[in-house]
């Protein structure tokens, strides 16, 4: 039996902006700001109690964090959690080379 490829489907933005949802920007930077989020608790090898303590959230709270669940967590909230970390936060603001800017997380 022949194997069929799988079309694939480039996208120069975001999966977000591909679905056309309207806070399509502020998701893409909390996904960015709970990926990295998820980068400083793994380095260590913190469980999601251990990690939930240093950034005051019970182990389902922080089990959602580490799991992605993306609508529990405002933009604010994902910064105060990765300076709880340890993590310094710099906001650069900086023109846009098109009509609209982006917002991204640079690390």
């Amino acid at each position: 039996m022949a194997k069929r490829k799988a079309a694939v489907t480039y996208s120069k933005t975001s999966v977000f902006h591909d679905l056309g949802l309207k806070d399509a920007d502020d998701l893409v930077l909390r996904s960015d700001l709970m990926r990295k989020v998820y980068e400083v608790i793994a380095a260590p090898g913190l469980t999601q109690v251990q990690a939930g303590q240093l950034v005051g959230m019970d182990q389902p709270r922080g089990s959602a964090l580490l799991k992605g669940r993306i609508g529990k967590f405002s933009t604010d909230r994902l910064l105060k959690v990765l300076s709880d970390l340890g993590q310094n936060i710099e906001v650069r603001i900086t023109p846009a080379r098109a009509k609209k800017g982006r917002m991204r997380v640079a690390a």
